[in-house]
């Protein structure tokens, strides 16, 4: 299986992509700039899709970009989380045995971890927005495309601008067409920015389960 991975960029206070493409150990990654210079060394592709959106509008637009390759296997990851070894065997490994899948977190959060945050490996996760949360959505590509045209991702899109939360958006519309969505004990990323480039601040129940 094919993974392709788009990588979002918006300048930080305490810049992390350096840490982040060191640990991420993967070849077909893309990194996409939202709307401005791209100031780092880089042995990816860097492309740009044109002006500044915001975050949601900018996650959609790259997910969009990646559906249009020959990959089986797409993700949008953020630019401040570092990899654990070998998660990209993890995923195919789950994908392989599994036709039902939504999604595949690779962030997952010990605020969501509950009654199995002692049972290691994929665990499924329940329900939608505000029920199961995480980050780091991998998904087959043709299940990407029914994400990119889902009513409510396409109302989120347009009419949801108070605060534009990624990681409840995907799982809703995950559960609203009736897929599985499971999440990882270990989690297969870290996040190492302090604060998302909309402002939010990782809290207690935010941090990487297992690390």
């Amino acid at each position: 299986m094919k993974i392709e991975i788009g990588i979002t960029w918006f300048p930080r206070k305490v810049e992390t992509f350096q840490q982040s493409q060191a640990s991420i150990k993967h070849d077909n990654v893309t990194v996409y700039p939202d709307g401005i210079e791209f100031p780092h060394r880089t042995d990816f592709t860097v492309k740009t899709l044109g002006e500044h959106r915001g975050c949601f509008k900018h996650y959609y637009r790259t997910l969009e970009d990646l559906c249009k390759t020959d990959a089986d296997i797409v993700g949008v990851f953020s630019d401040d989380v570092l990899y654990r070894e070998g998660w990209q065997k993890e995923a195919i490994r789950m994908f392989s045995k599994n036709p039902y899948i939504g999604y595949l977190a690779c962030y997952t959060p010990k605020g969501i971890a509950g009654k199995w945050q002692n049972r290691k490996g994929w665990n499924e996760l329940k329900g939608g927005w505000a029920t199961s949360w995480g980050g780091g959505y991998l998904m087959r590509r043709e299940v990407a495309l029914k994400v990119l045209k889902h009513d409510f991702i396409l109302n989120h899109l347009e009419n949801y601008k108070k605060n534009q939360q990624i990681d409840h958006a995907i799982p809703e519309a995950m559960h609203q067409m009736g897929y599985q969505q499971f999440a990882n004990n270990p989690s297969l990323m870290k996040h190492i920015g302090k604060f998302s480039t909309i402002g939010h601040v990782h809290r207690k129940i935010d941090e990487a389960l297992g690390w």
